[in-house]
């Protein structure tokens, strides 16, 4: 399982060579896909590409003075498209649970308001 920011810097890698071939990229195309408080640098970046080399995610043909040329690999690609996934389905989830919860708030609200009409109806006659 790789960190928020490995995974960020995996997936701009991915969207960078998307029809699978080698690209050439600076070091500053591949820092702007961090957001402020996750600001990672040159020696951070450094990091993270051979930790992602190591471990068959990327392969890095060179890298020099800022400058890399890379692809990311099938076992890259697969886990960048299910972590995409899996937050896909939990947004939907989350959705459909507040959907549910909605419905039932409605009905129950619905159901005491007839009954306490019910039993003040009764009451009266």
């Amino acid at each position: 399982m790789l960190d928020k920011r490995t995974h960020l810097l995996l997936s701009r890698i991915a969207e960078l060579c998307s029809d699978g071939s080698y690209k050439i990229v600076e070091e500053k195309d591949l820092l702007s896909c961090f957001p402020q408080k996750l600001k990672a640098d040159g020696e951070g970046l450094a990091h993270m590409l051979k930790f992602l080399r190591e471990h068959d995610y990327i392969d890095v043909k060179y890298a020099e003075e800022g400058v890399y040329c890379l692809v990311p690999l099938p076992e890259g690609r697969m886990y960048d498209e299910r972590v995409k996934r899996e937050k896909s389905e939990s947004l939907k989830r989350r959705v459909l649970l507040f959907v549910f919860t909605l419905i039932g708030a409605f009905t129950g609200a619905f159901a005491g308001a007839g009954l306490a009409a019910w039993i003040v109806l009764a009451g009266a006659v």
